[in-house]
């Protein structure tokens, strides 16, 4: 067998009054406790990760903001779901905000076990802001989703997380059935809510790929095909009794057309005329438009010229402000730097710097030591420059050298362990600190000296002393001169930086002033060098800049000049150009007398070209000496056209306020009036086409009805199929069990009437519903129009479920046959269970991908289970199982038939209910009754703990 996938527990954490609560999902289970203790608060939590849509949630009568307030009441409530998928466990939430959130929650997911410890530290449950960053602390990688987001995943759609997790398990064949699959779950969560119009409402849309499922309003229906028909018999009668003002009608339109056509043949004549009467104005203002343009040109010209020469005097004047701005500089540099060289202001520099750097070195080695230890380290110099400069002054005649000529150099070591090394560099020399009265004398005292010294050892009278560990001086000889005095420079050298580090650090903050004041100084010196550099450039140029400045001079003087001319030239041009704008106001007052007459002309309102027109018979000739009567009659003649135009459209008007409005949908009036004037002179044939369309309108009709009668047909075969496929399972201990659709026949036969009707009309035979006599087909069909009508008003317009019922049969092992309109009418309680939990469960596997249904565990709950007897339980229990869904038993015993008995207890004096994995009773089916027995001991034990 195949491995099973889903759900695998649930568990609550500080919500719905549990301070804790783990349910198996695997298996059967059976939670037990009194009444009103929160059995189906577990269960309904179930709504919140598995709908997450509030929307489609069921409550028990409560709403949706008290709901939230009782699951979600801290930010420290939590529903979990531990899943066991292909890819893995995974671990789905549902956390609380708090109050101060309005008792919001957010939905999060995981790869991993659920492990309620993940979500304690230190003895308190953590908050859902915190525990993200908890959760990755242990190695977990949490998800926050959006509601549609978790929906989603659920049920297998496109999310922006599939790369990273996976969890689906409601493996949907489309996605889109997301609703009504909530909404089947919703129920199966309460089976006492489920009713047979529930069974109903959810058939269609668990079906709906295989229905079109419309809505008709059948009067609209019937309104709408025959409303034409009966509008076009009373125009028909309308027309036949306005025969005189159809006639009026057709004169005026005949009038129209020969004026029309006189119109139109004057018209191009008159305007020609105008045209040509103007043509010397015309050239007239052409001419003086000409000049003026000429004019104008000129203008233009002088006008660049103008722009040019004050643009040049810019340019320039911007060169001399340039040039001033380079004397200036060149004065303020020649100021400060013509009485100084190169040479002193790198000095200048050099010495700032060697102060500045002198004073930083000495204000780093302040920094460093305390006065205490600088003043030593003065004294530790002063010492050996001393002994350094003794040994200089005596490097030739000390007594050191006076030793070297009676001992060896391992002796003279030897005897210098015990003498001061100054004591040695003592002069020997005339008049200094060692006098040597007799060599002799003094040679053999030191050899006897030297006699005492063995192995390292000096041995003397009494007393042994070991020199081996001590080490002698160096003493330098006539050659180490150059040498010492190098160390004694650069004692020297230390000891007056010593010196320097003493003083400041006796004003370490004056001398950090005095440094910055250095620095600014060497930043000065720095820049004179610069500044002097410029000041030498500068004064090469000095010649060159002046004669620059006096060569802009003259030109700026030359183009002033310039500029004057061009401006005494465009002064005489305003003159001129008057003298030409009086003459073509002279012209302009001449066209205005002509426009006068021209301002009655209304034809640009009129239309003599289109429909109608006949064509004016005389030739037409226009003198220029009675235009302006031609012009008159001309305005005349379209005054009446406009007229005409009045009449025949309040004619037509009469005409359709007498009940002819059929014409009204032309666009185009003209077709309008000739299709009246056409309809009245073919009465007969306008009959005809009224009793053609009557029968058309009856199809149209029976078309739309024949869409609910094809969805009510389909509707049969699929249930058939459908039941069929139920019995390739086991269900539950019943021998058979169907879900069976009866149709309404009266309001089923009246559409099959109208439908018959119109397919015998179709294959030939006549009908005439708008005859005076009524026949027995029509009477059939007025009377199953009236009847759809007061359905479809009644119910807001016929759909597939007006059209049939349902019922139950259901057939017990013994054989007996039973059919159930109404789920609670059924006989035992087992049987009506049964029969809720099959209809869910069918249609939820309906809904589910045909290789995946029963792979995936989906959770039902069955109320008040200790009503129902072991045979029973057992077989809804192996029916749910079969189907791929796991039941949720709950009562005040526990019952044996399921695989875990998970009793709550409480807590804390009962105010909050607790269930462990530890509580939970594993029961294996034995024949004797003692595991029914040990079970309910179990739990009162249980049950009767308050830690």
């Amino acid at each position: 067998m195949s491995e099973l996938y889903g759900l695998t527990k649930l568990a609550l954490l500080n919500t719905a009054g549990y301070a804790k609560c783990v349910i198996p999902l695997d298996d059967a289970a059976s939670i037990c406790a009194p009444n009103n203790t929160g059995k189906s608060s577990v269960i309904n939590a179930l709504q919140f990760p598995l709908i997450n849509d509030l929307r489609l949630t069921e409550w028990d009568g409560h709403d949706l903001d008290e709901t939230r307030k009782f699951y979600f009441g801290t930010d420290q409530s939590y529903i979990l779901l531990e899943a066991n998928l292909p890819e893995g466990p995974v671990v789905i939430g549902v956390a609380g905000l708090g109050k101060i959130a309005g008792y919001q929650f957010q939905y999060f997911c995981y790869r991993g076990k659920l492990d309620l410890a993940h979500y304690v530290s230190e003895n308190s449950i953590i908050r859902y802001n915190k525990l993200d960053h908890h959760l990755r602390n242990l190695g977990f990688e949490p998800l926050e989703l959006k509601p549609s987001e978790l929906n989603a995943m659920l049920t297998g759609g496109a999310t922006p997380y599939d790369s990273k997790i996976n969890l689906r398990m409601i493996p949907l064949t489309n996605v889109s059935d997301a609703p009504v699959y909530k909404d089947i779950f919703r129920r199966i969560l309460n089976l006492h809510r489920l009713t047979a119009q529930d069974v109903k409402r959810l058939l269609l849309p668990v079906f709906a790929r295989h229905l079109s499922d419309p809505k008709v309003d059948f009067y609209t229906v019937w309104h709408n095909a025959f409303e034409k028909v009966n509008r076009d018999r009373r125009e028909l009668k309308a027309l036949e009794n306005q025969q005189e003002a159809v006639e009026a009608l057709e004169n005026l339109i005949d009038n129209r057309a020969v004026l029309k056509g006189r119109l139109a043949a004057y018209a191009p004549k008159l305007d020609k005329a105008l045209i040509e009467f103007q043509s010397y104005l015309d050239e007239q203002q052409q001419e003086l438009g000409s000049q003026l343009d000429a004019l104008s040109q000129e203008k233009h010209q002088l006008e660049d010229k103008q722009r040019l020469y004050v643009g040049q005097i810019k340019e320039l004047s911007s060169k001399q402000l340039g040039l001033k701005s380079w004397f200036d500089e060149h004065d303020a540099l020649a100021q400060r730097f013509g009485l100084t060289n190169l040479p002193t202001l790198q000095s200048n520099l050099a010495n700032i710097r060697a102060q500045y750097e002198s004073l930083s070195h000495s204000l780093q080695g302040a920094a460093n030591l305390n006065p205490a230890t600088l003043a030593h380290q003065q004294q530790q110099t002063q010492k050996q420059l001393k002994s350094l400069k003794l040994q200089l002054k005596n490097l030739e005649y000390n007594l050191y050298s006076r030793l070297r000529e009676d001992l060896s150099l391992g002796e003279v070591q030897q005897l210098t362990k015990l003498l001061n090394p100054d004591v040695l560099s003592l002069s020997t020399a005339s008049g200094g600190d060692v006098v040597i009265h007799d060599d002799d004398a003094f040679a053999e005292q030191l050899g006897q000296i030297a006699d005492a010294f063995k192995g390292g050892k000096l041995h003397l009278a009494g007393i042994t002393i070991d020199l081996s560990h001590l080490a002698a001086p160096d003493m330098a000889g006539s050659e180490g001169k150059i040498q010492l005095k190098e160390q004694i420079e650069a004692l020297q050298l230390t000891l007056a930086t010593l010196e320097q580090q003493a003083e400041v650090a006796q004003d370490f903050t004056g001398k950090s002033r005095e440094k910055e004041r250095l620095y600014q100084d060497m930043l000065q010196a720095e820049e004179d060098l610069k500044r002097f550099a410029r000041y030498s450039e500068m004064a090469q140029l000095l010649n060159e800049q002046q004669l620059l400045s006096e060569q802009l001079t003259q030109e700026e003087e030359i183009v002033h000049e310039q500029l004057a001319q061009v401006q005494q030239k465009a002064s005489s041009l305003s003159d001129r150009r008057n003298l030409i704008t009086n003459k073509q106001d002279q012209l302009k007052r001449q066209l205005e007398r002509i426009e006068h007459e021209k301002k009655d002309r209304i034809d640009f309102q009129l239309d003599f070209y289109s429909g109608r027109v006949t064509p004016y018979p005389i030739e037409i000739n226009l003198e220029y000496d009675n235009l302006s009567d031609e012009l008159r009659s001309y305005n005349k003649h379209c005054q009446e056209l406009k007229l005409l135009e009045i009449n025949i459209k309040n004619t037509y008007l009469f005409i359709f306020n007498a009940g002819i409005s059929k014409f009204e949908a032309e666009t185009d009036e003209e077709s309008k009036y000739q299709k009246l004037i056409s309809a009245f002179h073919h009465l007969d044939k306008e009959r005809e086409a009224i009793e053609r369309r009557a029968r058309v309108a009856l199809t149209e009709v029976a078309s739309t009805l024949k869409g609910l009668r094809s969805d009510l047909e389909r509707l049969h075969r699929e249930l058939n199929s459908f039941n069929r496929g139920i019995w390739r399972h086991q269900i539950s201990n019943l021998q058979d069990f169907k879900i069976e659709i009866v149709d309404r026949k009266i309001l089923v036969g009246h559409i099959d009437t109208i439908l018959a009707t119109s397919d015998a009309y179709q294959q030939g035979d006549t009908l005439d519903l708008l005859a005076p006599g009524v026949t027995s087909a029509e009477r059939d069909i007025n009377s199953a129009k009236d009847y759809l009508i007061q359905a479809a008003s009644e119910k807001g317009g016929l759909t597939l479920s007006d059209l049939f019922d349902i019922r139950f049969k259901v057939v017990n092992r013994a054989g007996d046959v039973e059919f159930f309109d109404k789920i609670d009418s059924a006989g035992s309680n087992g049987t009506r269970i049964t029969i809720k939990l099959l209809c869910g469960m069918l249609f939820i596997r309906q809904l589910l991908a045909e290789r995946e249904r029963g792979k995936y565990r989906i959770p039902i709950y069955i109320d008040e289970a200790a009503d129902i007897d072991p045979h029973n339980q057992q077989a809804l229990i192996e029916t749910a199982l079969n189907f791929g869904f796991v039941p949720i038993f709950a009562s005040v015993k526990p019952q044996t038939s399921c695989r875990y008995i998970v009793p709550i207890r409480t807590v804390k004096n009962g105010a909050q209910n607790w269930v462990d994995e530890k509580d939970w009773i594993i029961c294996e089916q034995l024949p004797s009754q003692d595991t029914v027995t040990a079970a309910t001991e179990v739990l009162d034990e249980n049950q009767s703990v308050d830690a």
